[in-house]
Parts: C-alpha cells; structure tokens; sequence
C-alpha cells in the first residue's frame, strides 16, 4: 500500500524581522517631533551646502523634493524629475531650503551613468566641491568644466562651497547588484571627497519596490530583510559605515505627507545636516587658527 512519505514543506523565506534591525528610541510622531526640535536646535554660522551625487534615476531630485517638502510640512516639488533613460538633471541646481531647512542649500547636478564618456563627468566634482561652479552650469559628458568656462567661479564664497556629500542609490539596484562600472566610477568620486575631507552620508530610495512589506506600510522599512540587506551589500561595496546609510521612501506617489515617510526622510536629513554642520564648524576653526 505505502504511499511515499509527505515531506515537510520549506517555508517561505521572512520578510520580516522580529525586532527592527535599526535601534531607535522612539517612533512615529514622538519621533518625528525630536528629530524635527534637533533640526531646529542645529544653528551652523554658516549656511552649509549639501551635494548630491547618484546614478541616473536612483531618485536624486525626488530626495531633495521630499526634504523640501518635510521641511516646510506640505508636498513640494522643485527638483524637476523624470524617468527617462538618461539623467533628467542636465544642469547644476541650488536649492536654498526654507522653515525648517532655512539655514541649509541643497545642490544637484547630472545623474552619474556607467559607462566613461556619458553623464556626470567624474572631474568635474573637484570644482564643486570648492564651490567653483555656477548655477545652470549644463554638464558635459565628454569634458569636465575649465576655469575658461563662463560658468567658472573664481572666488567662491564659504556658502557656495559642498559641506556634506549625499549618494543616492536605488535599493532595488543595490539589491539586486549594481554594475561594476558604475561603482568604480562612485568610488572614484569617493577619493576625491574624501582627500577634500568633505563627510559623505549614502541614501537608499525606491524602499517600496525593493520590498512589498514597505509598499503595505512604510513603518516596516526598518524591520524588511531585503532593505537591511540592500544596506549591507551598500556599506561593503561603498565603504560607508551603516549607520551613515539611510534607507527612505520619497514623495513620488502620495499627495500628502505622512509620519509613516518622514521619519525615515528625517532620520536621515538630521544625520547629513549635523555632518554639514561639523564640517562648517571644523572649516571655521581652522581658519580662525590661520589668522
């Protein structure tokens, strides 16, 4: 008679963790109101510029919208995006933040693609780092800017000048594996920042797509296994330390503003706007010796 013996079915691999994989004190709108008076209570004596640096359509522009918009607590969109193949951003951009973000300038520029001779020109980060270049300077793929360029500023101010160095990278891309191209390209980058001395902070977008947990609901972006993994597989092949890397869900879709998203979008403004801040801080004393 003897039928074969019913082997035990394999689970389904978890979605989730038990426990969130990032330690926080609080959560929801207790949260929110803290990380919102920190911002606050941050008074740099200069305003600190934010650099933002990303493959192309790993959601740059959408990143600096939903700052902009946390900040002054309703949608905003001034970074212009798009989804077509090549980057949307062909021009340098400054933003000046407003309410909570007053004190602080976001900057944009040409989306970084894989292959040399197209997109962002890696040269081109040593004149923006030092505040050289103007705004609407329109990028070009094939040669980095010259001080012979119309668009070249001789004597930046301290205010034009980057202070903290944000990487943007789409989780799904980082989940699934990024090309080998465009990471030596970001590390390249890297080096040049880091000789500058200019701190760096790295944002995984699009949490929402990489994992179906966090589409249900955003408050699991914190216990998803596929985002804590996009974070490590991020911190190994960039060389940042985890906890300078924020995984968020921008303002793409929803028509309003919820505390679910902006804790996740605040957690990591604080985080990029204290690190401008210490740079500020660290410039200024130098100076102050030099005298």
């Amino acid at each position: 008679m003897g039928g074969s013996e019913s082997r035990p079915q394999t689970p389904p691999p978890k979605l989730l963790t038990d426990t969130p994989w990032r330690s926080l004190k609080e959560s929801g709108e207790t949260l929110e109101n803290t990380i919102v008076q920190d911002i606050k209570r941050l008074g740099p004596e200069k305003s600190p510029g934010i650099l933002l640096l990303g493959p192309v359509g790993a959601g740059k522009s959408s990143f600096i919208n939903s700052c902009l918009s946390v900040g002054i607590g309703r949608k905003k969109s001034i970074a212009q995006t798009g989804s077509d193949e090549g980057s949307y951003t062909l021009e340098f951009k400054r933003y000046k933040g407003s309410d909570l973000l007053k004190n602080f300038r976001f900057m944009d520029c040409m989306g970084i693609e894989g292959a040399f001779g197209k997109g962002f020109h890696p040269n081109d980060i040593i004149f923006l780092l030092e505040g050289h270049v103007k705004r609407n300077y329109k990028f070009d793929q094939d040669r980095p800017m010259d001080k012979e360029s119309k668009f070249y500023r001789p004597n930046p101010t301290f205010e034009e000048k980057t202070h903290c160095v944000v990487f943007v990278i789409d989780a799904k891309a980082m989940n699934d594996g990024i090309p080998q191209a465009y990471v030596d390209k970001i590390k390249w980058l890297q080096k040049e920042i880091k000789k500058a001395d200019v701190p760096r902070a790295l944002i995984l977008t699009k949490c929402d797509l990489l994992c179906s947990k966090v589409q249900e609901n955003v408050n699991n972006i914190f216990r998803s296994v596929k985002v804590e993994r996009a974070v490590k597989a991020a911190s190994e092949v960039f060389a940042i330390d985890i906890s300078s890397i924020h995984p968020v869900v921008n303002y793409e879709v929803d028509v309003e503003l919820s505390t679910a998203n902006n804790v996740p979008i605040l957690l990591a403004l604080r985080q990029i706007l204290q690190y401008a801040c210490d740079r500020v801080e660290y410039v200024l004393d130098d100076s102050d010796e030099d005298d």
